[in-house]
């Protein structure tokens, strides 16, 4: 993300140079092209986002139709280091449930998550619950 954001200052950088240099750059082709490369951004983000909360939403969709139980709040780290041909990765999630009228703190250590295209495919969920 700051690779590509970087990039578009660049180029953001050389139109402008352009423009001061070129008096056949019109002020509406600079804002057409600003407006072009602040769309990219916003794109970009949002679709960075996405793909970063796939694995979350996942996990607690599982989680809700194994154990019918909401996660109230999630919090998790990538524990492999992913090679690039492989679809594999491990996961660890700590997370808040209230099961029974009392709260638990509980976490879910190295869950192996697989994906294949646009699915995402969990393990089976070994949980350890404390009271909180």
């Amino acid at each position: 993300m700051q690779i590509l954001i970087f990039s578009l200052l660049i180029i953001l950088l050389v139109v402008y140079l352009i423009y001061r240099i070129k008096k056949r750059f019109t002020k509406k082709d600079f804002k057409i092209i600003l407006g072009i490369i602040a769309a990219i951004i916003v794109g970009s983000y949002f679709y960075f986002d996405y793909e970063e909360k796939k694995v979350p939403n996942a996990f607690k969709a599982k989680y809700l139709k194994d154990y019918k139980t909401k996660i109230d709040k999630l919090e998790y780290f990538k524990t492999s280091v992913e090679v690039l041909e492989s679809n594999k990765s491990t996961y660890s999630f700590s997370y808040i449930v209230k099961k029974d009228g009392k709260t638990f703190v509980c976490e879910v250590k190295d869950l192996l998550v697989k994906t294949i295209e646009d699915e995402i495919i969990l393990e089976e969920i070994k949980e350890k619950c404390k009271p909180l």
